[in-house]
């Protein structure tokens, strides 16, 4: 839920000081406690330029006396008559790299990519098989399963997206063990108070399932399985936050390696547990918790042994709540979407069930097209969050040095338009993939949609809707990347926001949609959704990076 190559951060950086704790926002913030664009942090104040747990307040120290008297001496010292040779001026940027031609950008961001596209499927072939294995013991322990994973997956999506917004703190400053380590630790204790949350509410099936009336023998098959559970969320938050920030490093071959072995575990001990052991849903539980520690420990690992962060201290120590906070609040909305839009999909699955029995099995054979051919999607924006935040932080660096220098002619911020270039190489390199995963659909539906369903009316049902999953799927890898640039640029509350105007519309229109035009109305609801989201995830990216240019 090790790269041989990690991007050079240290030229477009600039490292604040140590030593302090951040500072709460303060009317200088923006809505997501941001620095607002053209306005400098007064004093020590931390903007979102800085990474969580380090103080700013070197950032602009004044001159010392002896840096003054240098200058003196310099000035003192030069020839009076410059005109015939007269250096060349400054460039505003002396100490950064040529930007990459756009082929060799797209190059670069799909080679971070594709480990990560193959952890996510690897992820989802792990829980397909753990499905099945519980469908073979039982109804009511494949009902008790269903009844856990519904909470426990929503809940695990807005950890993950909550210690997702660590990765622009971490891309900014890859190459810079002492300021990372304060974000490592901010983002441990965030992991520990949502996965002890999460965890509490996961634990709580049970009597959840009791007081909605579920039948008992249902309630009776959950033995301890929600509890293990709810100890595995807690692991997996830790194992999350050591992902994302291993992501946010652009160690995404590193990322790979726990999602295989968390794989490789699940699909080994889940069937020996549950049916060579006969354990049943408790041996579900086990070989889930058992596999969550493992990958644990594989990721705390390679995040402390295999990446500039070797050597440091990453304890949780004590807990610095502002820090944890600016992450949180970045990241949090992120988790947030995602569970707008799967209890979306989910109110859609209620809305199509009315309609009847084929419809809704052809519609579960859809999203999981959908599910599949998004991956590319998603892996490829986590890949370009590192070059789009280390691009916004050379355009904050840029245009604090220009505004130093009084000249506040407007001609900086190239490197906003560095992160709109990283978002469209994005782009370049994820869409042509959907389509052609799309067109492979097209071309083979038959044997494709037979994998998931003998019966013929699901077939046809589906294989005449796949043009409007295509525009499903299409639009929906089109509104990821800039909604990737928004959390790059740490202003992921236009997110938010775009996802409840647009899926809030479609869950009021599911029903009579439904009721009106069936399957086939359904979808078209939910692609008009998802063009939304390109227009609103597109122009709150543009407009944040166009204003600070």
């Amino acid at each position: 839920m090790a790269d041989n190559r990690t991007p050079n951060a240290t030229d477009a950086t600039a490292v604040p000081a140590k030593g302090g704790d951040t500072a709460p926002p303060t009317e200088h913030a923006g809505e997501d406690g941001s620095e607002l664009p053209g306005e400098a942090a007064p004093g020590p104040e931390l903007s979102d330029d800085a990474p969580p747990g380090n103080s700013a307040a070197q950032a602009s120290e004044p001159p010392t006396e002896s840096t003054s008297s240098a200058s003196a001496s310099t000035s003192a010292s030069a020839p009076t008559n410059t005109a015939a040779a007269a250096p060349a001026p400054p460039s505003d940027h002396p100490d950064e790299e040529p930007r990459p031609a756009f082929p060799r950008l797209m190059g670069s961001i799909g080679g971070k990519a594709f480990p990560l596209y193959l952890s996510m499927v690897a992820t989802v072939f792990g829980t397909m098989v753990t499905a099945g294995v519980l469908g073979h013991t039982g109804t009511a322990v494949l009902a008790a399963y269903a009844m856990t994973i519904a909470l426990y997956n929503p809940v695990s999506m807005v950890i993950q997206g909550a210690l997702r917004g660590s990765m622009p703190f971490v891309a900014q400053n890859a190459e810079d063990p002492e300021v990372l380590a304060p974000t490592v630790r901010n983002s441990l204790w965030l992991a520990l108070c949502t996965g002890l949350l999460g965890g509490a509410l996961v634990a709580a099936v049970p009597l959840v399932a009791r007081l909605i009336g579920a039948p008992a023998e249902t309630v009776a098959a959950f033995g301890l399985f929600p509890y293990l559970m709810a100890f595995a969320l807690l692991a997996n938050a830790f194992q999350a936050c050591a992902t994302t920030l291993l992501i946010g490093l652009g160690r995404s071959k590193q990322a790979m390696t726990v999602g295989l072995v968390g794989t490789a575990l699940s699909v080994v001990l889940v069937p020996t547990l549950v049916v060579a052991l006969g354990l049943d849903i408790t041996g579900a539980g086990l070989a889930m918790l058992l596999t969550a520690l493992v990958v644990m420990t594989v990721a705390h690992a390679l995040l402390r042994r295999g990446t500039v962060l070797n050597g440091q201290n990453l304890g949780l120590g004590s807990p610095d709540w502002p820090g944890v906070w600016h992450i949180a609040r970045v990241g949090l909305p992120m988790g947030s979407t995602m569970l707008i839009k799967f209890g979306v999909l989910g109110l859609l699955a209620m809305a199509v069930a009315r309609v009847g029995a084929a419809e809704a099995a052809a519609h579960q054979v859809m999203v999981t097209l959908v599910t599949f051919v998004f991956l590319p999607a998603t892996a490829v924006g986590q890949a370009a969050v590192p070059f789009m935040a280390r691009a916004a932080q050379a355009a904050h660096t840029s245009q604090t040095t220009q505004a130093a220098r009084d000249q506040g002619d407007g001609s900086s911020g190239s490197g906003f338009g560095e992160v709109r270039r990283a978002m469209t190489a994005g782009l370049a390199v994820a869409l042509p993939v959907i389509a052609l995963s799309m067109l492979l659909i097209w071309v083979a539906a038959g044997p494709i949609i037979g994998v998931f369903t003998p019966d013929p009316n699901v077939s046809s049902l589906v294989t005449a809707l796949i043009p409007v999953v295509f525009v499903v799927v299409l639009a929906d890898g089109m509104q990821a990347m800039p909604g990737m640039g928004l959390l790059a640029l740490k202003r992921t509350t236009p997110t938010l926001y775009t996802f409840a105007v647009c899926f809030g519309l479609l869950a009021l229109a599911a029903f009579p949609v439904a009721a009106a035009g069936g399957l086939a109305w359904l979808w078209w609801a939910y692609a008009l959704a998802n063009l939304g989201l390109v227009v609103g995830q597109g122009s709150g990216f543009l407009r944040l990076t166009r204003s600070r240019s």
